[in-house]
């Protein structure tokens, strides 16, 4: 957007030396923020990740500081402007969600940060369940073998195999499809699941898909203002071991395993 271009370009020319922290990442002080921090994309990503590391440290008990590190790692080789509208790629690393059409939004960066620690896939076959904008398999695509990732709605899915191809991350599948749907994804697959929607509980087959072994996050709840982050371990014996990681609030899953329906474990 050529006129929000040249607005800031003319801001930041009337404040030399902007630093961070004078001008902290923080949702209430988002125009201050994007008024002062270093032009390029590649300077606001550096401020970014340094700001996510310093948050994060306070899940540090759940999440644990290497995986911290290992997530945060591949967040900053991620250009997120890659994954929003040119129009609005001013706006990619403001600490925000953003629109992205069709009632959806790339998510905040901080709750990516903590989607892919709690995971923290070394290798592997990793599902992406709500594809989006791609953003969060670019992220996973970084840390894994192979990356899966299934959207439901197809306009959203063509445009993120677009997208993901751009910046070459070429290990990663997009598939247009239901994830809470029978038959649609192959059981014990996949080493981590990463679920970016909200549902009452963890749909049936998308707990199936999952390895033992294997660690899936997800936000649950009864409703979106009762959600919970929530980190589930599918154990040798054949147990759930589940970690409340920290309140999210994230769009509905929809298909099959969306909060109208049942669901296979709750919170």
């Amino acid at each position: 957007m050529a006129h929000l271009d040249e607005a800031l370009a003319s801001l930041r020319s009337a404040h030399q030396e902007p630093s961070a922290h004078d001008w902290p990442w923080i949702e209430q002080g988002q125009a201050e923020w994007l008024v002062h921090a270093p032009p390029s994309f590649a300077g606001q990503r550096q401020l970014m990740v340094r700001a996510i590391h310093e948050r994060l440290m306070a899940l540090s008990d759940r999440l644990g500081a290497d995986a911290i590190d290992w997530a945060l790692h591949a967040m900053a080789q991620v250009p997120r402007e890659a994954f929003i509208c040119p129009m609005i790629a001013e706006l990619a690393y403001l600490p925000a969600a953003l629109d992205i059409g069709l009632d959806q939004v790339i998510s905040h960066p901080e709750l990516v940060a903590v989607l892919a620690a709690a995971v923290a896939p070394r290798g592997g076959h990793v599902l992406d369940v709500g594809t989006g904008s791609g953003y969060q398999a670019a992220v996973l695509a970084r840390m894994a073998d192979t990356v899966t990732s299934i959207e439901i709605l197809e306009g959203h899915a063509s445009l993120a195999r677009r997208r993901l191809a751009a910046i070459g991350a070429t290990n990663v599948e997009v598939i247009h499809g239901d994830a809470g749907a029978p038959d649609v994804l192959p059981e014990d697959t996949y080493d981590a699941i990463v679920v970016a929607a909200g549902a009452s509980a963890i749909p049936a087959a998308i707990l199936r898909a999952l390895k033992v072994g294997g660690r899936l996050v997800m936000p649950m709840g009864a409703s979106a203002s009762e959600e919970i982050l929530v980190l589930t371990e599918k154990l040798s014996t054949g147990t759930l071991k589940q970690t409340h990681l920290r309140p999210a609030r994230f769009v509905p899953l929809t298909g099959q395993g969306g909060r109208e329906q049942s669901g296979s474990m709750p919170v």
